[in-house]
């Protein structure tokens, strides 16, 4: 399992950023077909004895193996400073699936919310100085 996500600000002009939560998205975990593994012991429909029953055997390719690689989610709060909103992300992470920006602000900037992202490295552009912004990113 990845370890807790962490936040990087390298300057002070780049703003604060806090962490609200994190989550690992379980269900629905991609790159598993353990879910159609449900009466395999058994024509469907219907079952029979063993059918439907946890188990833990290391020789059976098809059962669970502990863990399955799932995305996750986390949600960031960004205050603007002189340069925008900028921070790395660490701690575990492999990639950054998708980022999603609004503020509560009634004009958070001087022109349209975005990101930009760059290996690990996220920018809010187009936050003003003291304002905040809200991120959800899903990440791997």
């Amino acid at each position: 399992m990845a370890s807790e996500l962490t936040i990087t600000t390298a300057a002070a002009a780049n703003g604060t950023n806090t962490l609200v939560g994190a989550w690992e998205l379980r269900a629905g975990s991609h790159d598993t077909e353990e879910w159609l593994d449900g009466a395999s012991d058994t024509s469907y429909p219907g079952g029979g004895t063993g059918t439907f029953q946890a188990h833990n055997d290391a020789l059976n390719t098809s059962s669970a193996n502990g863990y399955d690689p799932a995305p996750k989610m986390a949600l960031i709060n960004c205050e603007g400073g002189s340069t925008n909103c900028k921070f790395t992300l660490g701690g575990g992470i492999a990639s950054i699936l998708s980022i999603f920006v609004t503020s509560g602000e009634a004009s958070p900037g001087t022109a349209v919310l975005g990101t930009t992202e760059s290996s690990l490295e996220v920018t809010v552009t187009g936050l003003a100085d003291g304002k905040v912004a809200d991120l959800m990113v899903l990440y791997n």
